[in-house]
């Protein structure tokens, strides 16, 4: 499979959200076949949005027609959405296309069970599903097969959005080594980026210690989470630069260069730090940028916003940015609900449809007319409909796989869209990923959220000095014996197993 080209890059404004809404008789009712002889593609999501639109409406029609495929879309509250599809699940009673995370152990069995269908055969007859780069199949199988279409999302998208003004009224460039981020921050807390003649301003604004040591660490030559040698795993724990980097945030506590309040402060709070003017960096993910861009110009007209990411240890050193998986879940097709391979080749073929131009174009753009009209240039928003709650939230984010942008016509990029498009494509080659992506490990989809806490208690006990290094040492050596060391044996089986 070839990999998608730099349009994927420059994917924006997209969180990978999902739909619901009908009753599990509903579902089994929907599942049967259309009179027509078109396929009933019945699918279960979780959707974000306020209200998901009613059946048949405009969207639906247009995407029916293009695609063939009669739509009946079950609707649940992302916030239950979690606790619905166990039971889902369990009770074998499904629609054809399911969203999921695949974690839990729950979805281990199931997949263990052969419960959902094996994509990975098939994808070679779809141009499109098969331009997704392999690293991101990888990412998301099981046990070496493909049985999930992902939702593709940048690869290496976590990034620093900071305020290029506030760099340029302090004289600074943009940081490349750790020294510079250090320097910058520094100057954004003393030096008055904001020109007010007052002491309200600081260097970065953190949310909890995962996030700023998930991007810090691989910086200072830690692993990303874990470290495969001779198919032994090794925590990121157990290295140097986890704990130069733990240090590094915790001077940056000490010198008050980060929100003190880090360990508690909510997510509105957290925008707002950077949103309102206080902190001058904020740690989030690419497609954040453009829309803290909007927000910060309604308050300061005259500000600009940029984004970093890869930083050497030191001048002339390697750039690493950890990487994630490259989707934001999966679609499965549940064997109780497809009976055939001809009928899931029917479906592998709508998500293909959904890729191509004009329905890019639907996802990117709207309704030509409506929402868009095209230009020399490529097109100019119309103030017609309501493009969010119309096609972004309910249909864009939970149907996409490949991203409209591949697709979809193109336009001139914002100066801020540039730079978040070189600077993605700069993390690809210096992605740094986590080789446990792929592998599965019982003890981790049981207790993986409670031994996570006990390393971010820690960290942020470190970091905010009620703890030393020895008594850090301590809480790691008790993630260890609390299923550390069992995680590890269990990635390590994994592996082997794939050999």
């Amino acid at each position: 499979m070839k990999s998608l080209t730099l349009k994927m890059l420059l994917a924006s404004t997209c969180f990978v959200l999902v739909i619901a809404g009908c009753s599990a008789d509903q579902a089994s009712d929907a599942n049967e076949g259309s009179e027509d002889g078109r396929l009933n593609l019945t699918v279960g999501m979780n959707f974000d949005g306020v209200e998901f639109p009613q059946a048949d409406n405009e969207i639906e029609r247009i995407i029916e027609d293009y695609t063939g495929v009669d739509l009946s879309i079950q609707a649940y509250p992302s916030a239950t959405y979690g606790e619905k599809l166990p039971v889902m699940v369990a009770s074998g009673d499904l629609p054809k296309a399911v969203y999921t995370n695949m974690d839990g152990a729950y979805m281990e069995n199931a997949l263990q069970n052969g419960v959902f269908w094996e994509i990975g055969p098939y994808l070679e007859d779809y141009p499109n599903l098969s331009s997704i780069d392999d690293i991101i199949y990888k990412n998301t199988s099981f046990k070496g097969k493909i049985y999930g279409l992902p939702k593709v999302r940048e690869i290496a998208r976590d990034v620093f959005i900071y305020r290029h003004d506030w760099l340029e009224n302090v004289g600074l460039e943009e940081p490349e080594t750790i020294d510079d981020f250090y320097n910058v921050m520094k100057a954004f807390t003393t030096e008055d980026p904001d020109q007010n003649g007052e002491d309200d301003t600081y260097g970065m604004s953190i949310s909890g210690i995962g996030s700023a040591m998930y991007r810090i660490a691989p910086m200072m030559g830690a692993p990303n989470t874990w470290k495969e040698e001779d198919g032994v795993f090794t925590h990121a724990t157990s290295t140097d630069g986890y704990m130069e980097a733990l240090k590094f945030i915790k001077k940056l506590y000490d010198e008050e260069l980060i929100n003190r309040n880090f360990a508690v402060i909510e997510r509105s709070q957290w925008e707002e730090e950077f949103a309102g003017g206080t902190a001058g960096i904020w740690p989030d993910v690419s497609i954040i940028a453009e829309t803290m861009e909007t927000r910060i110009a309604q308050t300061y007209p005259d500000s600009s916003v940029r984004v970093f990411a890869g930083l050497a240890p030191e001048e002339g050193g390697e750039l690493r940015v950890a990487a994630g998986s490259g989707a934001n879940g999966v679609f499965l097709f549940p064997k109780p609900a497809v009976k055939s391979e001809e009928e899931l080749k029917q479906i592998l073929g709508f998500y293909e449809k959904l890729a191509e131009e004009p329905m890019a174009n639907l996802f990117k753009w709207g309704i030509e007319g409506v929402h868009y009209e095209k230009t020399d240039d490529g097109v100019e928003k119309l103030d017609g409909g309501d493009f969010q709650n119309d096609i972004h939230l309910p249909y864009r984010l939970p149907m996409g796989i490949v991203p409209a942008e591949v697709n979809a016509i193109e336009n001139e990029l914002t100066p801020l869209q540039k730079d978040v498009a070189e600077t993605l494509e700069e993390n690809l080659e210096a992605a740094v990923h986590n080789p446990t992506m792929s592998l599965t490990s019982q003890t981790s989809a049981e207790k993986g959220g409670q031994l996570s806490t006990i390393i971010d208690d820690a960290n942020t006990k470190f970091v905010m000095g009620e703890i030393n290094e020895e008594e850090w040492q301590a809480e790691i050596e008790k993630w260890r014996k609390s299923g550390g060391e069992q995680v590890a044996k269990e990635y390590g089986e994994s592996f082997a197993e794939l050999q």
